[in-house]
């Protein structure tokens, strides 16, 4: 199951919170977090790994193998960018995304896709072969925050792409967002100590505060409304056709 975190607009916290639900969510279900901002993604910050030079970026070069890139963290996968100016130099082979989105999503029953906030040529967004299961769309509590998620939703909307919820980031009751987007809304409180996980290389959410309990409330009900069922559908599936591929084997050995 693919589930993509996305804004036109940049700087609403969408990396702080698909990191951290993806770091909850492996605690119970077998998850990998792969940050797609090749030229400008900074999660290598928060999970202690910006030394490594093993990254999407040298993946997509041909300068190592998708083995190398996937990282782990407690019971988290971990794929991340390049953090250093050579970033721009990256080269973004669809050719090798692709073969690397399907060997994730035969291997993880979650990919939480960090999709970077451009609409520019090359973005995954646009790619027909890239099938997100749904999208969560990261809004920020500002008048031009609500105005890029009106605009955001749209986009997918045109793009065919389903919207499993948006998250109005950093709430201080400047907008009341409540009377202008039309989709699921989930909250999240403005905490100061977000900005202390990105100097201390570890997720929020192992942390007692509010806006950890928060998004903890929050991957609960989305367990419970969307993934469960959906987990169980695909867990059958897979083994139906790994029995139906079992049989056809042995018609052919016979």
């Amino acid at each position: 199951m693919k589930i993509g975190f996305y804004n036109i607009q940049g700087g609403t916290g969408k990396t702080t919170i698909a990191a951290n639900m993806a770091y909850y969510l492996s605690e119970r279900i077998k998850t990998i977090y792969v940050d797609c901002d090749v030229y400008g993604g900074n999660s290598a910050l928060l999970f202690n790994l910006e030394a490594d030079p093993n990254t999407l970026n040298a993946y997509l070069d041909g300068k190592c193998s998708i083995e190398d890139i996937i990282h782990e963290y407690d019971n988290l996968s971990v794929v991340v960018c390049d953090t250093t100016p050579n970033a721009f130099d990256t080269d973004f082979n669809m050719e090798r995304f692709l073969y690397f989105d399907n060997f994730v999503s035969k291997k993880y029953e979650v990919v939480i896709f960090d999709l970077p906030p451009n609409i520019t040529e090359g973005n995954i967004l646009f790619s027909g072969d890239i099938k997100f299961y749904k999208m969560m769309v990261v809004a920020e509590d500002s008048v031009p925050g609500i105005l890029g998620a009106l605009k955001t939703m749209e986009l997918l909307n045109a793009l065919n792409i389903g919207v499993m919820c948006t998250i109005v980031n950093k709430d201080r009751g400047i907008v009341d967002f409540e009377d202008i987007l039309d989709e699921n809304i989930e909250i999240l409180p403005y905490d100061e100590s977000i900005e202390m996980q990105w100097s201390e290389g570890e997720p929020i959410i192992k942390k007692k505060s509010n806006f950890g309990k928060e998004l903890s409330y929050l991957t609960d009900d989305l367990l419970e409304t969307y993934l469960e069922k959906d987990l169980a559908t695909e867990r059958a599936l897979g083994i139906a056709k790994e029995f139906k591929e079992s049989i056809l084997g042995s018609e052919d050995g016979d």
